[in-house]
């Protein structure tokens, strides 16, 4: 879940959680890349609505806004690598 480094919680853009659910770990490969294929769906929109936040409100930010802005799509573009390597990780051991 994409975390807005200001807060600590998880993004509230676009219908996304305010705050990360506990969830139990996946007992099979099948719902384990269940789950990691909806958290890359939720990257995804996470991050196609903070490239529409940008356009639409990045002339009204101060520098230090604007670099925060980039901090944070790096780091949320760096976690959904990791995931994206868990889930071809994961469909290469179980021939998924």
């Amino acid at each position: 879940m994409p975390v807005d480094r200001r807060t600590g919680y998880a993004e509230n853009r676009g219908g996304l959680e305010a705050k990360p659910k506990e969830r139990l770990m996946p007992r099979t490969p099948k719902e384990q890349l269940y789950q990691l294929e909806r958290d890359i769906e939720l990257y995804a929109e996470f991050d196609k609505a903070e490239k529409a936040r940008f356009d639409r409100e990045s002339y009204l930010w101060t520098a230090e806004d604007r670099i925060e802005w980039q901090e944070t799509q790096s780091s949320n573009a760096q976690a959904l690598r990791e995931l994206l390597q868990q889930r071809d990780a994961l469909r290469r051991h179980w021939n998924l």
